[in-house]
């Protein structure tokens, strides 16, 4: 009783999937990228965001900007903000689109894993551990603030060491056993490639954005990369097509 389902309706689905994998491989190694030259150069950096926007927008259909989601964290980092000032204002935003893409990212593994016959794996507690270093990354930024994120000051409650210890055992520990659970899977030739792969990128870049202490400028441009170029991938990483 693994969970899966072979055949039948997923079949076409699984096929699409697996086209999909190469798409969001090179939208990582944009994202990658993109954050490399961050910490090189911020306009550069800029520049390069300014481009995968542009292409996201030209390519994404009416149904799909949906300005109305960006009203409740305007509020509320206006609200924040005029009792706390700036840098806390800041500070909303940058917790928001955390989530934001944390949810996305975990929407896509979901989707993932259903087009693989894989239903067992999209369940709360089979991707509980996909959270644990969003979560982590946090309390890093929350251990280490205040910051500076492009010229602009961003400031979060702060956390004690133990907490980040307490959030980075944590999300080791999660991040171990799915992966334990995904080698018995490949062990046994039952391995879904597809929402593994993209769960192996999440924790990878999560984890380099913002769980190590690097530039937190870099790290935000790397996830607003990785979410535009998944958005409109690029020739050289646009899923192959059969």
């Amino acid at each position: 009783m693994n969970g899966k389902i072979s055949g039948g309706i997923f079949s076409s689905d699984s096929a699409a999937a697996a086209r999909n994998s190469d798409g969001a491989l090179g939208a990582a190694l944009i994202a990658a990228a993109a954050g490399a030259v961050a910490l090189i150069s911020a306009p550069l950096a800029l520049l390069m965001l300014s481009a995968l926007g542009a292409r996201a927008l030209m390519r994404a259909q009416p149904g799909q900007l949906n300005l109305a989601a960006l009203a409740g964290p305007a509020l509320a980092a206006l609200a924040v903000g005029a009792l706390l000032g700036l840098a806390a204002a800041i500070g909303v935003l940058f917790i928001w689109r955390l989530f934001s893409d944390a949810h996305w990212s975990i929407g896509e593994a979901k989707r993932l894993a259903l087009a693989a016959g894989r239903p067992s794996e999209t369940t709360a507690k089979e991707l509980a551990h996909a959270w644990t270093t969003p979560l982590f990354g946090l309390s890093v930024v929350a251990y280490t603030a205040p910051h500076m994120i492009a010229g602009l000051p961003l400031d979060l409650p702060h956390l004690p060491l133990w907490c980040v210890i307490a959030a980075g055992a944590v999300a080791a520990g999660a991040v171990f056993d799915w992966g334990l659970r995904r080698a018995a899977d490949w062990r046994l030739g039952e391995l879904a490639k597809a929402p593994a792969g993209r769960l192996l990128i999440h924790h990878l870049l999560f984890l380099t954005a913002f769980g190590m202490t690097l530039d937190m400028s870099a790290g935000v441009v790397m996830l607003a990369a990785w979410r535009l170029a998944s958005a409109a991938p690029l020739p050289f990483s646009a899923p192959r097509t059969a």
